[in-house]
């Protein structure tokens, strides 16, 4: 498999929420809340991002503290800690040199304490002119919207939220980033098994470069790969060993 960032439908609605916040009315409100379901590519889809704008890329974890994320912060940009107040005008003044976008996965670690953590750095992201992502599942989106933290959810120009891969996805996604040529009816099995996760995607894209190498070809169709399991679900094996 090769390793390149494959730009799919939810590549699309991520930037189309990068655009909204880059285009907002209030400056207060830059933040872009990204949720989705496990296996659908959101932190793919940050870290390639991030990357092309050289991001500050920060990962939540339960118990996390303002003095934590200053520590943090601090690590990741290089500036130098020092008094609360002289820091926090040190890192908005980084920012705002910089231009640097803040990513927070696992977002929902900073909702504790009336979101303490994540309006700290709303207020460096506010006061830098950045953009602060917020990214969690989508078993979390709701509590943003919760009313004890209106200072943070009224800041959020867009909430785009990642979905499974379409079959059209599949077909680009194993045409992009298999070593085998695959023509519909194989994506069309890969979508069905995988139920558009992308990460079973890419196991089962795997498989088919395997399965190619026994046959000797460069190409597979459905008939190659006819009732073969190209990828496991393993949720769906624990779900089955419940009832053994």
């Amino acid at each position: 498999m090769k390793r390149h960032y494959v730009k799919t439908t939810n590549h699309q609605r991520f930037m189309a929420g990068v655009t909204a916040v880059e285009n907002r009315g209030s400056p207060e409100a830059c933040i872009l809340l990204l949720t989705g379901n496990p296996g659908t590519g959101k932190s793919t889809t940050v870290d390639h991002w991030g990357s092309e704008r050289d991001a500050i890329y920060l990962e939540g974890m339960p118990g996390m503290s303002i003095t934590f994320v200053r520590d943090y912060l601090s690590d990741q940009t290089g500036v130098p800690q020092g008094s609360k107040f002289a820091q926090y005008k040190a890192m908005v003044e980084h920012f705002s040199r910089s231009g640097q976008p803040i990513i927070l996965d696992e977002a929902h670690h900073g909702l504790a304490n009336k979101a303490e953590c994540i309006e700290y750095l709303r207020r460096i992201a506010e006061q830098a002119n950045v953009i602060l992502v917020l990214v969690c599942h989508t078993s979390e989106r709701h509590r943003f919207s919760e009313e004890k933290l209106a200072h943070i959810a009224t800041r959020i120009s867009d909430a785009p939220q990642l979905r499974a891969a379409t079959v059209a996805d599949c077909v680009i996604y194993l045409n992009e980033l298999c070593e085998v040529q695959v023509d519909t009816g194989v994506a069309q099995q890969v979508f069905e098994q995988s139920s558009g996760r992308y990460r079973l995607m890419a196991n089962a894209g795997r498989t088919l470069e395997a399965i190619a190498g026994k046959l000797g070809k460069a190409s597979l169709t459905a008939s190659d790969i006819s009732k073969i399991a190209l990828c496991e679900d393993a949720m769906k094996a624990l779900k089955r060993g419940q009832g053994k």
